[in-house]
């Protein structure tokens, strides 16, 4: 397997842990809006964070240069709960059609993975599309552990048990 081939694989978390959508399957809005005493997001919440990172990724990779958020706080900003299921149906697509923009990058054996993406941070492709990866994998985990806490766990595919 090439590089490629890996960072592509790894933006779902093939090889290394449930399928990043897949782990978002079986979630009725109600449950994915939840708030559980002692955690301080809902799985909504979360699943948004990941798509505020994974956009401003997605623009810096496309060098469209965005401006970087002032605080983490910025990247929290959402509601609780999904207004319906059409919101709950829209962010997940959100976070699919991001990963397959990246995933489409990776395929074109024209985009340059050494090329700088963050001028300001001075970032390449590559550590940016690592950040991403390694960012959205840490909050898999979090939406993880609130559907086992929810009793929502496994999802309809199988989650893994080891």
């Amino acid at each position: 397997m090439n590089e490629r081939q890996a960072l592509r694989e790894q933006l779902y978390g093939i090889n290394s842990h449930l399928h990043a959508l897949h782990a978002l399957e079986g979630l009725s809005p109600r449950q994915a809006g939840a708030h559980l005493a002692g955690a301080p997001h809902t799985i909504f919440q979360v699943l948004q964070h990941v798509i505020y990172w994974q956009d401003i990724t997605l623009a810096r990779l496309r060098r469209a240069s965005p401006a970087r958020p002032k605080s983490a706080e910025l990247g929290w900003q959402t509601p609780a709960a999904p207004e319906d299921a059409s919101d709950w149906e829209a962010a997940i697509a959100c976070l699919a059609e991001g990963l397959r923009s990246i995933d489409g990058m990776l395929a074109d054996a024209a985009f340059d993975l050494d090329g700088v993406a963050d001028a300001e941070r001075k970032t390449t492709a590559r550590e940016e599309i690592l950040m991403i990866q390694g960012h959205n994998s840490y909050h898999l985990g979090q939406i993880v552990t609130l559907r086992q806490l929810l009793g929502a766990w496994p999802p309809p595919r199988g989650g893994d048990t080891w």
